[in-house]
C-alpha cells in the first residue's frame, strides 16, 4: 500500500509525476477506527484528524521519506496547510562565514529529506517560506518501533519531523494560536501519528 500521488495546491505550476501506482483499495482509518471515504485528499483529512483537531498543531503534512516530496496537508479547509508547510523554491540572503550575505536559491523539499536524515541544511531549514533552527534530534521508542524525532523552532513557533517506514510526518506549532500548542505536545501528537501510520505499513 502506498499513499496517492503527490497532490500539491492548486496554484502549483510544476508538473506532477502521475507514474506512482494508485492503489486500488487503500483505506485510511481514522482514530475511532471506521473507515474513511475513498476520495482525492482523504491523507488531508487524516492529518486534520490526527493534529489539528485537537489543538496541539496549526498544521501538518506527509511527504515521501525517499524524495521529501509533500502529497497531504491540513489545515485542509481553503487549503490553508500548504500554505504553511510549502513554499517553492524561493531566494533568500543567507550569512557566509566572512559576516557577508549571499543570495541562495532555497529547495524547502530537499532541506527537510535532509533533515530527516539526520543531516543540518547547509543553509538552514526553511519550510513554508521561514527559517526554522534545529534544537533537538532524539531517537523515540513508539511501539514495536524506534524513530528518529527532530524538532526545530523560531520565535514562539516551531515544528516536528519524524521519518516512518515510507513516510515523513511533518507537525508544526504556533504559541500564538492557543496555549495547548508546544514544544512538547506537537512532539507527543506527531509521534502518535507516526505510531498510526507504521501500524498501518507506512
Amino acid at each position: 500500500l502506498k499513499p496517492p500521488s503527490p497532490r500539491p495546491p492548486p496554484a502549483l505550476s510544476r508538473s506532477i509525476d502521475r507514474s506512482r501506482s494508485q492503489p486500488s483499495g487503500r483505506q485510511a482509518v481514522s482514530q475511532s477506527g471506521g473507515a474513511m471515504a475513498e476520495e482525492e485528499g482523504s491523507w488531508d483529512t487524516t492529518i486534520q484528524e490526527w493534529l489539528i483537531d485537537e489543538g496541539y498543531c496549526c498544521a501538518g503534512a506527509l511527504a515521501y521519506l525517499e524524495s521529501g516530496e509533500m502529497y497531504a496537508a491540513a489545515p485542509v479547509a481553503d487549503e490553508a496547510g500548504w500554505g504553511m508547510v510549502y513554499k517553492e523554491d524561493h531566494e533568500e540572503d543567507i550569512m557566509q562565514d566572512d559576516m557577508s550575505t549571499k543570495k541562495v536559491t532555497i529547495n524547502e523539499q530537499s532541506a527537510i529529506l535532509e533533515t530527516a536524515k539526520g543531516g543540518r541544511p547547509a543553509n538552514g531549514l526553511w519550510v513554508g517560506g521561514a527559517k526554522y533552527t534545529i534544537t533537538q534530534t532524539t531517537d523515540e521508542t513508539i511501539g514495536d518501533s524506534d524513530v528518529k524525532c527532530i524538532m526545530a523552532n523560531r520565535p514562539k513557533q516551531g515544528l516536528c519531523i519524524i521519518p516512518t517506514t515510507s513516510q515523513l510526518v511533518l507537525a508544526m506549532y504556533n504559541e500564538e494560536k492557543g496555549a495547548t500548542q508546544n514544544a512538547g505536545n506537537c512532539k507527543k501528537t506527531a509521534l502518535a501519528f507516526a505510531e498510526y501510520l507504521i501500524g498501518a505499513g507506512y
